[in-house]
C-alpha cells in the first residue's frame, strides 16, 4: 500500500534494559543518520533525538524545537541494546564522539521538555 504511516507518539512496551542513551549527538543530526550509526549495534525499534522548546518570535508558533544533545535509542531486545553499548560506546558520529549507555529515565514519566511533547521522528 503507498499509504503513510501515521508517527507513532508513544515507546513501544519493552523493559527498560531495551534502551540506550545516547550522548554528545552534534547538533543538526538527523534522527536516520542516529538510527543507522545504532543500528550496527542491533535491532532498532524506535528512537529519539530529544529536544527542547525555545521561544522563537519568527517561528509561526512562537516555539522552535532544538536537539538537546542526546537521542534515546530502543532495541529490540536487552542483548542488542547490551551489545550496541558495548561496541558503540566511543565511536564517531557526524564527527563527534558519542557514548552510549543504559537509559536511565523513565519514558514519558519526566518533566520539561520530553518525547511526548514532540513528535515522533521515524
Amino acid at each position: 500500500g503507498g499509504e503513510r504511516r501515521q508517527p507513532r507518539m508513544y515507546w513501544p512496551r519493552c523493559p527498560r534494559e531495551c534502551r540506550v542513551y545516547v550522548g554528545n549527538i552534534r547538533f543538526g543530526t538527523r534522527w536516520d543518520d542516529v538510527r543507522e550509526h545504532m543500528s550496527k549495534g542491533g535491532q532498532v525499534v524506535f528512537g529519539r533525538i530529544i529536544k527542547q522548546a525555545r521561544e522563537d518570535p519568527n517561528s509561526p508558533s512562537g516555539v522552535r524545537y532544538v536537539s538537546r544533545g542526546f537521542a534515546i535509542v530502543q532495541y529490540a531486545t536487552p542483548e542488542d541494546a547490551t551489545k550496541a553499548i558495548e561496541t558503540l560506546s566511543g565511536t564517531t558520529l557526524n564527527g563527534r564522539r558519542i557514548y552510549v549507555r543504559p537509559d536511565e529515565s523513565r519514558r514519558g514519566a519526566t518533566k520539561g521538555a520530553t518525547d511526548a511533547e514532540t513528535p515522533a521522528e521515524e
